[in-house]
Formats: structure tokens, C-alpha cells, sequence
């Protein structure tokens, strides 16, 4: 028990590493008005409005911002639905619409956005009671010439989860640092992420101790092994 827990923090340390070093940020998330959204947080949305065809709806909020990408770089939002309680979840990016309503990992196509911040238009159209929580990630692209043009993977970008909730606000779960309903080796990397970007986050305070630091990495192991 001990060796693995000695190879899930050092594989959870070294995968973060990875990930803090390989982030662009080229093109970052912002909110409705227009502050960064620090890569890694988890936002939860509540508000439910009606939208022009008397559909129940809960906008995310969300736009991507261009921080001085080269002209000729594209990119396409991947998304990670890991709760969809009911409904659907829509996200148009940056010029098609894509319609999910189950759990799954998907893309939208390779584009590119020709103002300075464009709104991602994602949203969860609940038709009972539930959540619906959405990993979304940048990735950047180069387009090589031909037909059909070619697209070449050149980077990823920050990452943010989404949690819409209708029916009032989930109970917290102890450890799911990522806000995706459960408690697995993607916490630890959440939390190790919260701790190399000096995150004062509650949520990162798994062992509530008033610190975020080792010590939560290592609650969220115990967490994972106990089961609980």
C-alpha cells in the first residue's frame, strides 16, 4: 500500500509538472466580464433564465480571449462530459454548433475567432432537476495547405470545469477537487495544479487544516485508496 502511494504522488507530481510547463496561454477563458479564469477552477452556474423558444436554460458565461496568438494559429474546444443528469448540453465554437446528451469525451471543429474575445456559447438545458458538469480545454492548431486542409496539433490551453446545477446545490463530495463527481487520480492532479499556481481555493483544502499545500495531495490519495 505504502509503494503505491509513493507512485501515485510521484506520477501525479510529474504529470503536473508536465502539464503546468506545456500550458499555452496564447488564449485564456474569461467570464462575463471579461476577467481571466485561473486554469484548473471549477465554476458553478445556477441561474436558470428562458431562453427565445421558452426553453429552460443555464448559460455558462464563458468566452475565450486572444492574448496575442499568431495569425495563423486555429483552434477547437475539447470537452469532457462527465454528468448529464438530463437534457443537453450545446457549445458553439467557434463557428458550428455541437448538441451532446451523454456522458463522453467530444470536439468541436478547428476555426479560429476574429475578435478579441468570443463568447463560447455553452450552456445546459435541463428538463428535470440535476447537474450536468463539463471539463472544457483549449487545444491550438496550425492549418497546412491542401484540400481537405490539414490541421496540426501545436498546443493545449487552460482548462476549466463547469457545473450546472439545477434543484439547488449538490452536498460537496471530500476530495473531488475537480468538481466532477467523483475522487480519482485527475484530483490529484487538480490539487498539485492548485498548489504550483498558489490557488487560495477552499475547495483545494481537502484536509481543511486553513493550508493548501503536500498534505491535501495526500488526503486526496488516502481518499482514493480508502474508497470513500
Amino acid at each position: 500500500m505504502r509503494k503505491l502511494f509513493t507512485f501515485l504522488s510521484a506520477f501525479a507530481l510529474a504529470t503536473c509538472s508536465l502539464m503546468a510547463q506545456d500550458i499555452d496561454e496564447n488564449y485564456v477563458f474569461v467570464d462575463e466580464n471579461e476577467e481571466i479564469i485561473e486554469n484548473g477552477a471549477t465554476i458553478v452556474r445556477n441561474l436558470i433564465e428562458t431562453n427565445e423558444e421558452g426553453l429552460e436554460v443555464i448559460y455558462s458565461g464563458l468566452s475565450v480571449a486572444d492574448m496575442g496568438a499568431a495569425s495563423n494559429v486555429y483552434l477547437k474546444m475539447k470537452y469532457n462530459i462527465t454528468q448529464i443528469d438530463n437534457g443537453s448540453f450545446q457549445i458553439c465554437f467557434p463557428m458550428t454548433c455541437n448538441m451532446q446528451t451523454a456522458t463522453g469525451m467530444y470536439e468541436t471543429s478547428p476555426g479560429q475567432i476574429f475578435t478579441g474575445v468570443q463568447d463560447i456559447q455553452s450552456e445546459w438545458f435541463p428538463t428535470a432537476d440535476g447537474s450536468c458538469v463539463v471539463t472544457l480545454s483549449i487545444e491550438t492548431l496550425t492549418k497546412s495547405p491542401g484540400f481537405p486542409p490539414r490541421y496540426d496539433h501545436l498546443g493545449y490551453g487552460p482548462t476549466v470545469t463547469l457545473q450546472f446545477v439545477k434543484g439547488g446545490a449538490p452536498e460537496p463530495i471530500k476530495g473531488d477537487v475537480n468538481g466532477d463527481g467523483e475522487v480519482n487520480i485527475t484530483d490529484v492532479n487538480a490539487m498539485i495544479d492548485f498548489i504550483l499556481s498558489s490557488s487560495d481555493n477552499p475547495i483545494a483544502d481537502v484536509n481543511g487544516d486553513g493550508e493548501i499545500n503536500i498534505s491535501d495531495v495526500n488526503e486526496v490519495i488516502s481518499i482514493i485508496l480508502s474508497g470513500n
